[in-house]
């Protein structure tokens, strides 16, 4: 819930707040924001999951982030645009992670209405109304 809350504040004082970046950075800039958003999906994935290694967290973003900004500033040495691979990779295990997570809440959601089906099916029924009336 942190990274969230932390996620909402940075967008928030981004929108007010101007910024120049240098061209040179652009890519770079982008990487780290894909890296934000796989590692925010990645935690709430696991959370999910109730996989719970929250531990991690910024171990794993900054190993992310620091690799991908490696590769970049390799590619951009040898003249091979490696940034562009790198956003592929990490917009991939978005979807991913996005997508187990839809998943999982839509079992969740599935497993909830089912339970109150019985509920109240148990409640409605002709047995129980009988004794209701016996009682009466």
């Amino acid at each position: 819930m942190l990274p969230l809350i932390g996620l909402l504040i940075g967008l928030i004082i981004g929108l007010f707040v101007s910024v120049p970046v240098p061209a040179a950075w652009a890519p770079y800039l982008a990487l780290l924001v894909l890296s934000g958003v796989d590692i925010l999906l990645s935690v709430l994935n696991e959370n999910n999951e109730d996989k719970s290694s929250n531990k991690n967290f910024l171990l794993e973003f900054f190993a992310n982030t620091a690799m991908a900004v490696f590769l970049a500033a390799l590619g951009k040495q040898i003249n091979f645009e490696l940034s562009t691979i790198i956003a592929f990779v990490f917009t991939y295990r978005i979807f991913k992670n996005f997508r187990e997570i839809v998943g999982d809440l839509y079992v969740k959601y599935k497993e909830r209405r089912d339970s109150l089906r019985t509920e109240i099916s148990e409640v409605t029924s002709p047995k129980n109304t009988e004794e209701a009336k016996r009682r009466k």
